[in-house]
């Protein structure tokens, strides 16, 4: 049985997060041994990751490095215990992720099992990207690119070094890639994509479980999913649906997520007085439904990699208005099955006028969604051939 370790941050709920949730439901338990490092515990996905997969925190269970601390002092071991409160002071000290990253590496006790595959999946410059090159023993070691690298330029002079060992690098769009290999042309042969794993099936499956929208709301219902950040554009939705009604439109739109963006969001929706039309559902573990439910679904993100969300849109064939993110034109041909604008809130505004005005768009951008493969399982053949 072949032995699969992967790396990443925090099972919160989040795009990557998701992602890798499928790719991992996609692993056959017959053939893999597949194991899960997580640098925290507690995210909202966590109990997600199917039942045969084990899970370990890197830094342990304590609930604080002093109780690590503690614990390694009592029991006698105090060169462990001065280590890890001596690195937990130079990373609070050090400037950049990446210094962070090193010093954070060397309180994590040393690991001795030997994988087939070791696979770094999170952002770009991480910690994941360090600790898989430097503390993990494995035959190949891939790492994953979920988002476009020209956002992260300046921190990834860091980690050229370490991107430069790695065996593979997938990248979750031809965009992403392209972006990639700008900034790292001499990676260029070792370096491909890999689509986020998406099955319809399941997800028609799980639209069928979990409640939808419950206020009785029966104008027009906008969705967006994702992280609240000023990444993913939501703080220019209060002014666009401003204009929405101001045409009278009757109109409210649905924001699932959360993040470091919600006061900014709320502090707009009660300036604008939206707090009827403007609604943040908070995290929803499965927004199919709403999805589902939904006449129009927003994608208004200022960066992205491939986005999850909207190809989940895309899979409940949703009119779908999205920016000009990295990938969105992988996913969306504009005018044939949906509508791709700048990141303008004039355009977005203008783009759904022109939907909401002509139902017949609408129903042309669902036919030709439903005539489109939006499965990736396929994807998962990659990984199974990385392994050998």
């Amino acid at each position: 049985m072949k032995k699969i370790v992967i790396v990443t941050r925090r099972m919160v709920m989040g795009g990557i997060e998701k992602s890798l949730i499928s790719m991992l439901k996609s692993i056959p338990k017959e053939k893999y041994d597949v194991t899960v490092l997580v640098m925290g515990t507690g995210g909202e996905l966590e109990d997600e990751i199917p039942d045969h997969i084990k899970v370990d925190c890197l830094y342990g269970y304590e609930k604080s490095r002093i109780e690590k601390i503690w614990n390694y002092t009592k029991s006698g071991k105090f060169i462990r215990a001065f280590k890890i409160g001596w690195y937990t002071l130079r990373a609070r000290m050090a400037e950049g992720a990446y210094n962070q990253d090193f010093y954070h590496s060397k309180i994590i006790p040393k690991i001795e099992s030997e994988y087939d595959l070791a696979i770094a999946y999170q952002a770009p410059a991480s910690f994941p990207v360090v600790f898989v090159m430097k503390h993990l023993r494995a035959k190949t070691k891939i790492a994953w690119i979920h988002c476009d690298v020209s956002q992260w330029v300046k921190e990834l002079k860091d980690y050229k070094e370490y991107y430069e060992k790695y065996d593979k690098i997938f990248c979750v769009s031809e965009y992403a890639m392209n972006k990639f290999n700008n900034l790292f042309p001499n990676l260029k042969d070792k370096t491909s994509v890999f689509y986020n794993i998406l099955d319809k099936e399941q997800l028609a499956k799980m639209a069928e479980k979990d409640e939808g929208f419950n206020d009785q709301y029966d104008g027009i219902r906008i969705l967006t999913v994702g992280r609240l950040s000023y990444e993913k554009g939501q703080d220019i939705i209060p002014s666009i649906l401003m204009k929405l009604r101001s045409k009278g439109i009757n109109i409210r739109w649905y924001c699932i997520g959360e993040g470091e963006s919600r006061p900014v969001l709320e502090n707009l929706i009660k300036t604008f007085g939206l707090e009827e039309h403007l609604i943040l559902l908070g995290t929803k573990k499965n927004p199919y439904n709403y999805i589902k439910q939904c006449d129009v679904y927003v994608q208004p993100s200022r960066h992205e990699g491939y986005c999850i969300s909207l190809a989940e849109a895309r899979a409940f064939n949703k009119p779908i208005v999205t920016t000009d993110f990295v990938g969105a034109r992988e996913q969306i041909e504009s005018g044939h099955n949906g509508l791709i604008k700048k990141f303008d809130e004039n355009e977005i505004y203008s783009a759904l006028i022109t939907l909401i005005s002509n139902p017949s768009l609408c129903t042309k951008f669902k036919n030709n969604l439903k005539r489109t493969n939006v499965n990736t399982t396929y994807e998962i053949k990659k990984l199974f051939e990385s392994v050998g």
